[in-house]
């Protein structure tokens, strides 16, 4: 009885951890956002076009990006004024004569420097200067057609003049992009559904932290398709929802995996059971005072995961943005900096501290550390593999998004085709046994309590 009571306990404290790790991670992000980018004045480019082209209008586009960048190519009719130059600004008699007493709409590649600048304007007293949000990336996707007027193309400072980037896309390439929208994302979506409700009923730790992969998941995707149906893919929310709704299908797959092989192969964690791996370490710690083999395997595993985790944080940003034809539907394609920032920066850092949690826990637990280590060997593992695949996908397709966005479904649906497989293949003792074992166990129950009625 002791014993039933420790693990029901155990299992209560590793799901608040759990818990308290998803809301934490989820709502860091956001936190961030709002102190960096969403506590300043921001403006659509929709807007911004609008007030700039309105008559007697005292608004004025001003590009932060550094001059270097403002004279190779800008948006025709933006002035320059660096981010560096703004962020030396003191007061408002420091602005230059020519932008005072007017309304800054401040721009930058990705919306990103141009709030800081906003943000520092408005510190020293500086009025009417607000973000326009997602920067020339999103200014790009907000005209309606390849060609445009005044302040929808691009100038150098020689004078030199160009459309904003409109590529036409190959038939192959468009009938991909309809494929991967419209045929693979509800097919996979359909799916992952289809998996949550066959394992709604299960209790094995394993399926359960499948299930939870899959409802994430799920929902993940759902944002995903809401944000094109309903904004055009311009909700950072959504795509934020979707994103990380993905990294915690990673995290709570891998639990399922770490749960399965320990539970059902390596037998490592339960006492009563030979470990699968004692042929192969000789001794274990479950009959002599020995180090277990597959923990110490741990002590490499983990610190390599962590280095590799710090991969994205070298790599390049791409401020890739371009429009396109989709068979007669205008579309624009980008990978706005705020998502890479997410991917490249939040991904790597959020990976690193919960894998070091994961091997301080195995290091300093004296008692039964690896159910708690699972648990954030697992959260670690989940952003560390959203933030590579997101990454590598970046890096490979940063100038075709088409690619971009067709891997990434697919890999998806293999994903998610893959777990299907693997549940049929190995249905009756994942799944059947399980449920006939608990109904049986339910009936055992309900004819004991049944037979002390009668007998009372």
């Amino acid at each position: 009885m002791k014993v039933a009571e420790d693990t029901e306990k155990g299992s209560r404290r590793r799901t608040a951890i759990v818990i308290g790790i998803v809301l934490t991670g989820g709502l860091v992000p956001l936190m961030l956002y709002w102190i960096f980018c969403g506590s300043v004045p921001e403006i659509t480019p929709v807007q911004a076009r609008r007030l700039l082209q309105s008559p007697n209008s005292e608004a004025m586009l001003i590009d932060v990006r550094p001059l270097q960048k403002f004279n190779e190519k800008h948006i025709d009719g933006a002035q320059g004024w660096p981010l560096e130059d703004i962020l030396a600004t003191e007061s408002p008699n420091e602005v230059p004569e020519q932008f005072k007493t007017k309304t800054l709409l401040l721009i930058c590649d990705g919306g990103m420097s141009s709030s800081f600048a906003s943000k520092h304007l408005l510190g020293v007293g500086v009025e009417n200067v607000p973000n326009v949000r997602g920067g020339i990336q999103e200014w790009i996707g907000s005209i309606d057609g390849p060609e445009g007027g005044v302040f929808e193309r691009f100038r150098s400072v020689s004078g030199e003049t160009w459309p904003l980037p409109f590529r036409h896309s190959p038939k192959h390439q468009q009938l991909l992009a309809v494929i991967s929208g419209f045929g693979i994302k509800p097919t996979y979506t359909v799916l992952s559904l289809v998996i949550v409700i066959i394992l709604w009923r299960s209790r094995a730790a394993d399926l359960v932290a499948l299930r939870w992969s899959m409802i994430c998941f799920f929902i993940g995707e759902n944002f995903c398709a809401a944000n094109y149906i309903f904004f055009r893919d311009t909700s950072y929310l959504f795509e934020y929802l979707h994103s990380f709704g993905m990294l915690l299908s990673f995290s709570f797959a891998t639990y399922a995996i770490l749960e399965g092989m320990d539970g059902r192969i390596l037998m490592l964690s339960d006492p009563n059971q030979r470990c699968a791996a004692l042929r192969l370490c000789g001794k274990c710690i479950k009959y002599e005072n020995v180090p277990c083999g597959l923990k110490q395997t741990f002590f490499l595993i983990i610190p390599a995961l962590a280095f590799v985790a710090l991969m994205p944080l070298c790599g390049r940003w791409y401020d890739t943005s371009y429009n396109t034809m989709i068979f007669d539907t205008f579309y624009h394609y980008a990978r706005r900096l705020i998502y890479q920032s997410f991917e490249m920066r939040y991904c790597p850092t959020a990976a690193v501290v919960l894998l070091c949690a994961s091997l301080m826990i195995l290091v300093f637990k004296k008692t039964n550390p690896l159910p708690l280590a699972k648990v954030f060997f697992a959260a670690g593992v989940g952003p560390l593999g959203f933030g590579m695949f997101r990454s590598v996908l970046t890096a490979m397709y940063s100038q075709d998004l088409v690619w971009f966005a067709f891997w990434e479904e697919f890999t998806e649906f293999l994903f998610v085709v893959g777990t299907c497989f693997l549940l049929w293949i190995f249905r009756h003792r994942l799944y059947i046994n399980g449920l006939l074992k608990t109904e049986k166990l339910v009936n055992v129950f309900s004819g004991r309590c049944l037979r002390s009625s009668n007998s009372d």
